[in-house]
């Protein structure tokens, strides 16, 4: 068959595009399939490295020979976290500052410092990093956290978080150690007490430097170091004494604050007239926040306490062994329990009978902080001489409308005794117990009852349901023992039992503050000459990379002739320099600060054992982790 020309009719220009494209679709189809494929193997390599060498990708878990915490970011929080994982702290087990400071170097935060260098903990202005520590703390489902950041402590926790009222005696109890072969017989309590006190009145109390001795080098406050087993048992032991024989002496004995084995460093202190309110807030040994709390108590700004702390005792350092001061955030406050106007219902119901005829009517309103001056705490405080201690959160307060409405002195013993002869005004202060009081409402003119509740705890609906004891209110203060059984108070063994808790009259919100460095208005505190190798001086050094800043461009200024009276002109030739062609010589200038820059001053404590520990109360959980 013979071939046949045909004509074709002529093509359009979107014709003759997608015919000229169909000549080397093939040959674009391969070159695209050979990028891919290339594409694919390099971003295998790119991960194999990056698991390997990426600052942010998780690093393998801890070991014996990597001692430094496993980081992790998360993304709910934008930040890292430190975590030790269990067993890894077994060498060295105590706390150094690159555990403290993690954040140094962390990817995408340009430090920029080798760690091989001096400074490595540093910014690049020379500003020594500070630590970032968080914690947590919880009970009966309910958690607390306390951080550090920048030198600023936080402490956050539920809002109207209910309390107890206390009120300290003026005593320390002291117990026997109990390896020592020594104590004081029953029959010389008094006399040992009185032999502490001769400094105060010698006509009245007689030395025995004996029995003086035997209270310094054998009877201590809480103390970890030293094997006490009866911290809620006998007052007395049997022990074999020094020339063998079996004798009894005392377990503990509470002395007054002023007495000589305090080395006379209360011998002026205020009297203790004022009760406070507390409430336990952690576990034993605080395990999840053990690192926060050390860290926090370390440092300079640190147990300090204010009139109204020292009025209730709060400085006495055996009976409140680290404290911290607190302030409320904007918005949060405390509350009274005022009722809702029938103080038939509103007073709690005593007997079994009267709960089951009626409803206690509660009414929380929010005190008036315009009246009623308010000091917060977060103290550690065991209860009697066990070496277990807790956080305790703890609010004192006076109502400025009557200042002396709330104080209290207990008219006996030798506390009294003494301060009466040191600061005659003291047969001044009320000697009757306050069991019912009032205080200043916000938006109301005249001040409200308080009114207590029958419970334990507003937060503790079912206590037996979730293996807890008790339920109810002690009802009086002193030593708490064995709540909720026997006759238990609501406190510390140095407290008065005619103060009574007054369970939940009062709550507050757990949403605080303070600052653990310089003042934040100090003008001189982390100024651009504050950094090492410049705080010496008022002026600091500055580099830049030389341009011309700040011409304006936009075409209505140019129109308008507008000219920015701020332009910087860092050049030689006046132009504005390029990414490509632009100078590598650097611009060195000066400023002065006219003062010589300050830094906070930070502690870093080396004795912070950082071991991991087990929660007290799950002990049978062995392979629970609880801290740092």
């Amino acid at each position: 068959m013979e071939a046949v020309d045909i004509e074709l009719p002529p093509m359009d220009n979107e014709t003759a595009r997608s015919t000229n494209s169909c000549s080397g679709y093939h040959e674009k189809v391969l070159k695209t399939l050979l990028l891919l494929a290339v594409f694919i193997i390099c971003a295998l390599i790119a991960v194999v490295v990056y698991q390997d060498l990426a600052p942010c990708q998780p690093k393998a878990a801890t070991s014996k020979n990597n001692p430094l915490p496993q980081r992790f970011y998360d993304e709910n929080y934008m930040r890292y976290l430190a975590y030790f994982p269990p067993g890894s702290r077994s060498n060295p087990s105590y706390l150094t500052k690159r555990e403290v400071l993690w954040q140094a170097d962390a990817c995408g935060t340009q430090l920029n410092r080798e760690p091989s260098d001096p400074l490595f903990f540093t910014s690049n202005q020379n500003i020594p990093l500070e630590p970032a520590v968080t914690g947590f703390m919880g009970q009966f489902g309910t958690y607390r956290f306390l951080s550090m950041f920048e030198m600023m402590a936080m402490f956050i926790g539920e809002e109207k978080h209910g309390m107890w009222r206390f009120q300290e005696n003026g005593f320390i109890r002291v117990y026997r150690d109990k390896s020592s072969n020594v104590g004081i017989f029953p029959v010389e309590r008094k006399r040992a007490i009185e032999s502490g006190l001769y400094y105060v009145d010698a006509e009245k109390y007689t030395k025995d430097d004996t029995l003086l001795g035997i209270l310094k080098n054998h009877y201590m406050n809480v103390n970890p170091a030293l094997d006490f087993d009866y911290a809620f048992g006998d007052d007395t032991s049997i022990i074999i004494n020094t020339n063998g024989r079996r004798v009894e002496v005392l377990n503990w004995i509470d002395l007054p604050i002023y007495h000589e084995k305090f080395t006379r460093k209360y011998r002026n202190h205020a009297p203790i007239d004022t009760p406070a309110y507390f409430c336990q807030v952690s576990s034993d040994n605080f395990p999840h926040a053990k690192v926060a709390w050390q860290l926090i108590t370390a440092q300079e700004k640190a147990n300090k306490v204010g009139p109204l702390g020292i009025r209730a005792g709060l400085d006495i350092k055996e009976n409140f062994h680290k404290i911290i001061r607190f302030n409320q955030f904007p918005g949060a406050t405390a509350w009274a329990n005022i009722g809702q106007g029938n103080p038939d219902t509103d007073q709690r119901p005593k007997t079994l009978k009267e709960m089951g005829e009626r409803n206690q009517t509660v009414n929380y309103q929010a005190i008036d902080q315009d009246k009623v001056e308010i000091e917060i705490y977060l103290a550690e405080r065991g209860y009697s001489n066990s070496s277990v201690t807790y956080l305790q959160f703890i609010v004192v307060m006076m109502d400025k409308t009557d200042p002396e409405a709330y104080t209290y002195l207990r008219p006996d013993g030798y506390y009294y005794d003494v301060l009466v002869k040191r600061n005659t005004n003291a047969k001044n202060i009320n000697q009757e117990p306050r069991f019912n009081f009032k205080i200043s409402i916000r938006g109301e003119e005249e001040q409200k009852r308080v009114y207590s509740t029958v419970v334990y705890a507003l937060s503790n609906l079912n206590r037996p349901k979730f293996g807890l004891t008790g339920g109810g209110c002690p009802a009086k203060g002193g030593d708490i023992i064995d709540y909720p059984w026997g006759n238990p108070g609501s406190g510390f063994e140095t407290n008065y039992e005619e103060v009574i808790p007054v369970c939940d009259a009062i709550l507050i919100d757990i949403r605080f503050w303070t600052n653990l460095g310089d003042p934040l208005d100090d003008p001189a505190v982390k100024i651009g000459n504050s950094g090492i190798g410049y705080n010496s001086t008022k002026i600091a050094e500055y580099v830049t990379q030389p341009n011309f800043y700040g011409r304006f461009t936009d075409p209505y200024n140019v129109k308008n002739n507008i000219q920015n009276p701020d332009e910087l002109d860092f050049t030689t030739d006046h132009k504005m320099q390029g990414p490509k062609n632009h100078t590598d010589e650097n611009v060195t200038f000066r400023i002065d600060f006219g003062k010589i820059g300050t830094l906070n001053k930070v502690n870093f404590p080396e004795n912070i054992d950082i071991a991991p520990v087990s929660c007290v109360a799950e002990s049978e959980n062995k392979n629970d982790y609880c801290g740092p």
